[in-house]
């Protein structure tokens, strides 16, 4: 009997209500845990695989309906908990559709990535329309209120140098700046969180393939996803969002500097998951697996996320992957 059948019988035993629950509360704790949150829609994803759809949809309303009636009843809940659990069901439900369809994991990031693209790009423009204040001025109270309390911090301490001070000074001192920053770099966030988002949902779903291949076929596997391969025609594009951020330095208009930023982001965003996979097939050759390898990738994003994108650029030219001859595969461990 081999590890999967062992491991599907297991499963099986326990593919029960409590386990389903479990899953459920699992998506809601992580929702609530700020930077966790971008993993709350793998529990919920398992639970598609495990349970099929219609299961699937109804343990997510019924966790929506529990969340926007506590949202409404219990003073002190934050509501934010309710739209943060809605973007880990809309992420769940994608990620199945992938493996149910049996769609390849890089075919399907794109093509659902832009289907995400699209919806929260709608609900943001929605928002701003429909909101009495406008997102805009919503951002702005948001970044006062930050400053401000950034003021009142740097009051308290005593431990600021002059030109600390002065560099402080200069940031906390033009919040309509930082607004309008934030502000022209919505289409950048909806579309790296919408593509970042549904990346880490489906990377961890297929590492974590053990726990649901005995119930839901799929032929592609987790090194499919990180062989992720830019298309060579994307540098054109990326060029010419260089030229026009560093262009408005040199007589072109200020408002190429926006379109450059927000193109070359969104660009990144591919290069960086192509390096990421050059940088997994590197610790794999390096035989760094288990706990220590899930550090190094936490702390490589946390810390060098735009060295990962460069590599990822470079690595049209230089095939670094040729150079690696440890080919052990990597499916069915945990992160």
């Amino acid at each position: 009997m081999t590890k999967v059948e062992q491991t599907s019988q297991i499963f099986d035993q326990q593919a029960s209500v409590p386990k389903l629950l479990f899953l459920a509360i699992m998506t809601i704790a992580l929702c609530s845990f700020g930077p966790m949150s971008i993993f709350a829609s793998v529990p919920l994803a398992i639970a598609f695989l495990l349970y099929g759809r219609l299961i699937g949809f109804g343990l997510g309303a019924f966790s929506m309906a529990l969340l926007w009636g506590l949202s409404l009843t219990v003073k002190g809940f934050p509501p934010a908990l309710v739209g943060y659990y809605g973007s880990a069901f809309l992420y769940a439900l994608v990620t199945a559709e992938i493996v149910l369809r049996n769609i390849n994991p890089v075919k399907g990031l794109i093509y659902m990535g832009l289907i995400l693209v699209i919806i929260s790009g709608s609900l943001v423009v929605a928002y701003d329309r429909l909101s009495p204040t406008g997102l805009k001025s919503e951002i702005s109270q948001y970044v006062s209120s930050v400053l401000s309390q950034l003021k009142k911090s740097k009051q308290e301490s005593s431990e600021v140098s002059g030109d600390e001070e002065r560099a402080f000074d200069d940031f906390v001192n033009k919040p309509e700046a930082l607004t309008n920053d934030i502000y022209s770099s919505l289409p950048l966030i909806v579309f790296c969180v919408s593509y970042f988002g549904l990346w880490v949902s489906l990377y961890v779903t297929l590492r974590n393939a053990i726990v649901w291949r005995y119930k839901a076929v799929y032929k592609y596997s987790l090194r499919d996803l990180t062989y992720f391969k830019a298309p060579e025609f994307f540098v054109y594009p990326l060029i010419l969002s260089l030229v026009l951020w560093l262009g408005a330095d040199y007589g072109l208009p200020k408002e190429s500097e926006v379109i450059g930023r927000n193109l070359l982001y969104c660009l990144g965003v591919f290069y960086l998951f192509q390096g990421f996979g050059v940088y997994n097939d590197f610790l794999k050759f390096l035989r760094i697996g288990g706990f220590i390898k899930t550090l190094f990738i936490a702390f490589t994003f946390l810390l060098a996320s735009k060295f990962l994108a460069i590599l990822g650029i470079f690595d049209l030219w230089f095939d670094f992957r040729r150079f690696f001859t440890n080919s052990k595969k990597d499916e069915g461990d945990t992160i």
